[in-house]
């Protein structure tokens, strides 16, 4: 246990996947494969035997998405295609946008354990999701003389759109946005230029990555791979970013109550994946693994689902108070971008350094592959904190239905 009672559990590595545009470079691949990429690199940079691998717990919120409705044996067949022994077990877990953080948080939970009631000490954590993949569904009923016949007709429901609804409080992800975003008083004008500034910081990652020579963005591995169509696929860059302009982004019609989210400044629909090797500390010292990055607090809480956009202020705090950090402390920022009006109202709410947050772009730019997310939040936090000798980092996002979680990580090697 750390000082504060906390356990003490390392991030030996991880690795993502460029983020793919919808309908773009990445899907013809299903949630699973693309998982199985981030996995395997994520394995490969660790130095971790996947012998010695004793759980993998994965995150996809689209479960309809791989064919042949395979996507409920996720977890378990990446497991199996990287190799891990056929004895290791596989969980899936799903808190919407949140999912990725949630799946370091349970394995930091099993791990933190006595082992009488759970002996796991190295977790394969991993989300995926392809978003172009997410299909529209006729919902016939099954006939009561034959359960394997379905009644005519049916109704016709896209799921990708139906998931960005929360029925129960007659709202949508994009109105709850605009609301908190009008609660804070954030304007149209900001949110357009946050969006701006979002692709221009991705642009400019792109632009200094390990892949032009840089030193940027060292957590992306190109996929050099065939999709399911057997066409070769070469992709060493986030797909979504562009050139545009806050002015460009004025233009477009605002499509919320308060007019202020639009389809220029909300988070990219995308395809991607990402996977992080996660050990208890002392298991990792004695097999000579890296220790470089500690999980020092998390957060998960719930908000008004009217402003689910607010659930990184909550989350954020409780993960500060379990760290026994000040938010002062905390040198770089990962905050989603579901949408600018969400962000910036956790900005003002928080207070947040706009120089210290998304510094190589966010979801507007960069996509929201929803249950990568977390995951992809965490990897490129990591690899940024190394390049700038930053001590503490913080990834957050809010989630559907009113949640936010958040995950701190504590550079040990930072001047």
């Amino acid at each position: 246990m750390t000082r504060n009672g906390y356990p003490n559990i390392v991030i030996v590595d991880g690795a993502r996947t460029p983020i793919g545009v919808k309908c773009g470079t990445l899907s013809r691949f299903a949630p699973e494969d693309l998982a199985t990429f981030a996995c395997e690199e994520a394995i490969l940079r660790s130095g971790v035997g996947r012998e010695l691998i004793d759980v993998a717990i994965g995150a996809n919120v689209y479960q309809c998405t791989a064919p042949g409705a395979q996507d409920i044996y996720f977890p378990r067949n990446v497991g199996l295609r990287c190799g891990l022994n056929v004895e290791t077990p596989a969980l899936m877990v799903q808190r919407i946008c949140g999912s990725g953080l949630q799946t370091m948080v349970n394995a930091m939970q099993q791990i933190a354990l006595p082992d009488a009631v759970d002996d796991a000490k190295v977790a394969l954590c991993f989300g995926a999701e392809v978003m172009s993949r997410v299909p529209r569904m006729i919902r016939s009923p099954r006939t009561e003389a034959s359960f394997w016949e379905f009644e005519e007709g049916g109704t016709v429901e896209d799921t990708l759109l139906a998931g960005l609804n929360h029925d129960l409080v007659s709202t949508t992800m994009m109105n709850t946005a605009d609301e908190y975003g009008n609660r804070m008083g954030v304007t149209r004008e900001e949110c357009d230029t946050l969006a701006a500034q979002s692709h221009e910081r991705a642009r400019a990652a792109n632009c200094a990555s390990h892949f032009n020579g840089g030193d940027a963005m060292r957590g992306v591995f190109a996929i050099d791979a065939k999709d399911l169509g057997g066409h070769p696929v070469h992709l060493a860059r986030d797909e979504c970013a562009r050139r545009t302009s806050a002015e460009a982004l004025a233009k477009l019609r605002g499509i919320t109550p308060n007019g202020l989210v639009t389809a220029g400044n909300a988070s990219e629909i995308s395809d991607g994946a990402a996977a992080v090797v996660v050990a208890d500390r002392e298991v990792a010292e004695q097999n000579g693994w890296a220790t470089r990055f500690e999980i020092v607090g998390h957060g998960v809480c719930g908000v008004d689902p009217r402003v689910m956009g607010r659930g990184p202020v909550p989350s954020i705090s409780q993960a500060l108070s379990r760290a026994g950090l000040e938010q002062g402390d905390v040198g770089l920022w990962e905050i989603n971008e579901a949408f600018a009006a969400q962000y910036l109202g956790v900005e003002k709410e928080l207070g947040l350094p706009r120089e210290k947050v998304n510094v190589n772009g966010g979801a507007i730019a960069i996509g929201h592959p929803l249950a990568a997310t977390g995951v992809r939040m965490i990897v490129d936090l990591m690899y940024e904190m190394k390049r700038q000798g930053i001590a503490y980092g913080c990834a957050s996002a809010c989630i559907g239905g009113g949640q936010g979680a958040a995950v701190i990580v504590r550079n040990t090697e930072a001047v």
